[in-house]
């Protein structure tokens, strides 16, 4: 182990579905580290968007500089996209609609498409 060491708050999504007080994974599957001050009941929330998204930039091996179009960026997925993508350093441009640009932009994406 590698990621992670004893003791530490993770979350996580289970391909297989999971619902357990302790369940057994990879290191390289869908888990992360929990940010600090938030709870293990508003983590729980995160899995399906947050994850999901850090599943596609993992698989995609985002490098800074490169260019991301992110399609539907202000649902779940794509709203954390945006975000990962700008944290891997990329460049972002987020497709939604007009009423939601201001949302995306303030996510952090470089350029909003309608």
């Amino acid at each position: 182990m590698t990621k992670f060491r004893p003791g530490d708050r993770v979350f996580g999504i289970d391909v297989f579905g999971c619902h357990a007080e302790y369940k057994l994974v990879r290191e390289d599957e869908c888990v992360a580290l929990m940010p600090e001050g938030l709870s293990f009941e508003d983590a729980a929330g995160v899995p399906f968007g947050g994850v999901t998204a850090l599943d596609f930039f993992n698989r995609a091996r985002i490098q800074p500089g490169q260019k991301v179009l992110i399609n539907g960026a202000s649902g779940c997925v794509g709203a954390y996209g945006v975000q990962l993508a700008k944290y891997f350093g990329a460049e972002v441009t987020g497709v939604c609609s007009a009423g939601n640009a201001g949302l995306v932009r303030s996510l952090g994406a470089d350029r909003v498409i309608d």
